[in-house]
């Protein structure tokens, strides 16, 4: 069986982050979101722009149907307002 290890060089986070940021800010914001989270990226495909503007994620997981409601950090809530700010309702 095969093992997946987290990134844990922050060198290549931030190269990571940077590559992303060109390409799409979507794609970044994802990115942010999970390694700041540990959220699946099938739960973080469910968020709409009125879960980004909150204060905490409540959501139900996909894989295990648990509840959960996740604190957004800080560091990463002004980048997540201001990406919001550019969506539709809903999206």
């Amino acid at each position: 069986m095969n093992f997946v290890q987290p990134i844990r060089d922050p060198e290549k986070i931030a190269a990571m982050k940077k590559y992303l940021l060109q390409r799409s800010k979507r794609n970044y914001i994802l990115f942010v979101l999970g390694i700041n989270t540990g959220l699946r990226i099938s739960d973080l495909l469910q968020l709409k722009k009125e879960d980004l503007l909150q204060t905490h994620l409540k959501l139900r997981e996909k894989k295990t149907r648990k509840e959960k409601r996740i604190r957004i950090p800080p560091a990463i809530r002004k980048e997540l307002i201001e990406y919001a700010k550019t969506l539709k309702d809903g999206e």
